[in-house]
């Protein structure tokens, strides 16, 4: 397939357009696998007139896929077309003549191009210039014979145009096309964030999509409910999009609505591996229908190590059946309102297990809060020289903590401090950290809450109280690769992307956050966040409390033994010579292991699943 054109124009893009847009290069074998998913099995000679659909074209990759397959399909079963409907007539409009023929003389070579083009081929962009890009490039695909009205428009397809007044031609022309239902849908809908649409076009948004879209949700769940609005009854769509929606608290909604609505046949989850260069979302392709079939079982292909760098000339369809890919069936009723779990059987075993042996969830236990955001990091945040030089009041002074200081277990030494301005009362009592702070007024004052009066202008943008810092607590990275959580004992301060973990007061006496650093840090419970932690990109996962909070904490008779294994890590982990003990609290940590496994009563089978789970490449 011949994409130049479109790759020229999208990569000439400006970066933040092609972000309101929502608008990214969709990678060749991701179309070839979508098309041949839902196009490949199709009978055209049951099915002559398919109508296949991308209601957000761009320059028309998958659209041109559909095309070539097509093609082939027609040209393969020509003489069968013919002798079936030898004496159907057909309306054949070609060289500014329409006229009447029979089948026998309508399907022949020279007509496909026209019969795919006027009667196959659908698809609508917001994007004037791509409409016109895709227009060409489908006419290209045969030079000597020219169609001056495809079916390829400019509109916004969220918009319900079939159900519209009419009011003048081009609405007339709208209200025909959307007027179809369409055998196949298939594309790459625009995902954009909440904070990048307009307002009034958010507001209507909440309206004409309000059982799907909620004041956080991104503009790919209302082309979910779409899709279902045009297809035909049995009709099936092929999108790629954000896979966010499967686990995230704004997604509750869509996922409601597909449960009732759709049947989901296959998913391909690439678990946040790069599919869109340059674009920081995770993605899965979703195959489904809007007949419901009684008990569904979807089909899952789950990359198992988000590592591996996709070629344009990849073959997916040969890549899921191989080790890279995990796959195994779910059912859909199955499938948890609360968030969608995409695990294999033996893995939801392991999930029940824990879920089955504990009372509590972190929530009930414990609450979290979040660091401080400083508004301007470089007017608080400073170095044990920087204290010196400019004589700051040491009783403003707090140890400040950054994400990369964060281990597991203890914290790495850090060189910076914050001036906790929040605690000035009388700016003439602490002249050196104003004059420290005023450095930077200009662009301190300019932030909302200054502007707003809510905050003085030497004050932290969102201080938080510092009683919560001033206490023991467990504090744990907003984004990792793993399970980090530490000990704070020395009332330290930290960084917006930090949480903190503080036990609460009716479970002080009963749960110590010695055993919680325990359990957190442990194999098992790295394993159990990652069956349904939310997936940021490569490698990384979002450690926000809303997921957090939700693991169930084991409170049963191991937390004395497991206690006394994590207190001896914190003993050897404040040794000067680390290269000495790293094999001896390598034991311990085995050892915590090993204990929730024999407790939860897993079996060696079971023990290597979660090995593998949270390192691919872990083999026995």
């Amino acid at each position: 397939m011949d994409f130049n054109i479109g790759k020229i124009y999208e990569a000439s893009l400006d970066k933040e357009v092609r972000k309101a847009l929502g608008q990214y290069y969709t990678p060749d074998y991701i179309v070839k696998y979508i098309i041949k998913r839902t196009l490949g099995n199709i009978d055209i000679v049951d099915k002559p007139f398919i109508k296949i659909i991308d209601i957000s074209c761009g320059v028309g990759y998958f659209l041109l896929a559909a095309y070539d397959l097509l093609r082939e399909k027609f040209l393969d079963s020509i003489d069968v077309l013919k002798s079936t409907y030898g004496n159907t007539v057909y309306i054949l409009e070609k060289d500014g003549e329409r006229k009447e023929v029979l089948g026998k003389d309508y399907w022949i070579e020279d007509n496909i191009h026209y019969h795919i083009l006027k009667n196959c081929i659908y698809g609508a962009d917001k994007d004037r210039l791509a409409v016109e890009i895709t227009k060409a490039m489908l006419l290209s695909k045969c030079e000597t014979d020219y169609i001056d009205d495809l079916n390829i428009i400019n509109c916004d397809s969220l918009v319900r145009w079939e159900n519209r007044l009419v009011s003048g031609e081009d609405e007339e022309k709208l209200r025909e096309f959307w007027s179809n239902k369409f055998d196949i849908v298939v594309g790459n809908p625009p995902y954009i964030g909440h904070k990048q649409l307009d307002m009034a076009y958010k507001k209507w948004l909440l309206e004409e999509y309000e059982d799907v879209f909620k004041d956080k949700s991104d503009i790919s769940y209302c082309f979910f409910k779409r899709i279902l609005e045009i297809l035909s009854p049995k009709g099936v769509a092929g999108i790629i999009t954000s896979r966010y929606f499967m686990e995230s608290p704004t997604g509750i909604q869509l996922r409601q609505y597909l449960t009732d609505k759709a049947n989901i046949l296959e998913i391909v989850d690439f678990y946040g591996a790069e599919i869109f260069k340059a674009v920081g979302v995770a993605t899965a392709i979703y195959i489904f229908s809007k007949e419901k079939l009684g008990e569904n079982e979807i089909r899952v292909n789950k990359l198992i190590d988000d590592n591996y760098k996709f070629s344009d000339s990849d073959n997916l369809e040969d890549l899921v059946k191989t080790n890279l890919f995990e796959e195994f069936t779910i059912k859909q009723k199955d499938l948890d309102l609360e968030r969608w779990i995409l695990v294999s059987k033996e893995k939801q075993n392991i999930y029940n297990k824990i879920e089955g042996k504990a009372e509590y969830r972190l929530r009930d236990i414990a609450i979290s809060f979040q660091g401080v955001i400083t508004g301007c990091d470089k007017a608080f945040v400073l170095t044990k020289e920087d204290i010196a030089e400019y004589n700051i009041e040491w009783d403003l002074i707090k140890k400040w903590i950054k994400n990369s200081d964060i281990g597991k277990y203890t914290l790495n030494d850090s060189s910076l401090y914050l001036i906790y301005a929040d605690s000035i009362e009388d700016e003439e009592d602490y002249a050196n950290s104003i004059s420290y702070i005023e450095r930077y007024r200009n662009r301190l004052e300019n932030r909302r809450e200054c502007k707003k009066g809510i905050r003085k202008w030497y004050q932290l943008q969102w201080g938080r109280k510092s009683s919560l810092f001033q206490q023991a607590k467990i504090i744990f990275p907003f984004k990792s690769s793993e399970n980090r959580f530490a000990l704070d004992l020395d009332h330290s301060y930290f960084s917006a992307d930090v949480y903190a973990l503080i036990i609460k007061d009716e479970f002080q006496d009963r749960i110590s956050l010695e055993y919680l650093l325990g359990l957190l840090n442990s194999s098992l419970y790295e394993f159990y966040f990652k069956l349904f932690g939310k997936k940021m990109g490569k490698g990384m996962y979002d450690y926000y409390p809303n997921s957090i909070l939700n693991l169930k904490i084991i409170t049963g008779g191991i937390m004395e033994e497991v206690t006394h294994k994590v207190e001896k890590i914190l003993e050897l982990k404040k040794e000067k010579n680390q290269d000495q003990i790293d094999e001896r609290i390598m034991v311990l940590k085995k050892d915590i292991d090993e204990i929730l496994y024999g407790y939860l009563d897993l079996t060696r089978e079971e023990m290597d699943i979660i090995y593998r789970t949270i390192n691919p490449s872990y083999r026995l």
